[in-house]
């Protein structure tokens, strides 16, 4: 079974949530931690229970804010801990069409081919708009 998270400092995740259930409707699958809004919730503790429900044959793709961010190396350490690293797939600089390509995919496409061809497309999706229409109309 394929599972999201997406996971952020602060209520970005909530936000990119939001938008992909207005969008594709598809949002009920996708799980939402944001980080640090709540000084009583640990972050860590919180992607542990998530991480540690993962069965066999269960994966996680799981969105985070920045590479190299104090999440997403928590949820590196505790896929780790918990010895479920090959069942992780974590992308990190997520972006709304990333995750909309992502979740709306096929399941029964391997992760990695997803995840590479959703990266591909969202780096598509970067345009410096202005620069685009200058260049269209001179």
């Amino acid at each position: 079974m394929r599972r999201f998270l997406i996971i952020s400092h602060g209520e970005l995740a909530g936000g990119i949530r939001s938008a992909l259930e207005l969008i594709t409707g598809a949002a009920a699958e996708v799980v939402v931690l944001q980080a640090y809004v709540d000084e009583n919730k640990s972050a860590e503790d919180e992607i542990a229970a998530l991480l540690s429900s993962v069965a066999d044959g269960d994966e996680w793709i799981v969105f985070t804010d920045l590479l190299g961010g104090s999440i997403t190396n928590q949820v590196l350490r505790v896929a780790a801990e918990l010895g479920v690293r090959d069942s992780v797939h974590v992308v990190a600089g997520m972006n709304l069409p990333l995750v909309i390509e992502v979740v709306l995919s096929d399941a029964s496409t391997p992760a990695n081919e997803v995840l590479r061809d959703a990266i591909e497309m969202a780096r598509e999706q970067l345009v410096y708009v202005n620069e685009l229409i200058s260049n269209n109309n001179g």
